[in-house]
């Protein structure tokens, strides 16, 4: 079970910081389906998928495959990952 579950259901916030800074900043907003355990949708734009930020993603995987459902916005900044419902 992902460790602040409590705090996303409730409206609260999820900070990570990272002890590596740097990475690829962005924030974007996550939708996570009913009765899709395999992928998410993001309203993210770009050109080139292998420029989609990592740590984003990783977030994004992780509430996956924790079950949560609805959208969240992950914002990532040179190694500071934040992550809410939106």
């Amino acid at each position: 079970m992902l460790d602040g579950r409590k705090e996303l259901e409730s409206g609260g916030i999820i900070r990570i910081n990272f002890d590596k800074r740097g990475g690829y900043a962005g924030r974007v907003l996550v939708t996570f389906r009913p009765n899709d355990t395999t992928s998410f949708e993001t309203n993210w734009e770009g050109n080139d998928p292998t420029r989609f930020p990592a740590r984003i993603k990783a977030a994004a995987t992780a509430l996956l495959n924790c079950g949560f459902l609805g959208r969240y916005e992950i914002i990532h900044r040179d190694g500071n990952l934040e992550i809410r419902a939106a």
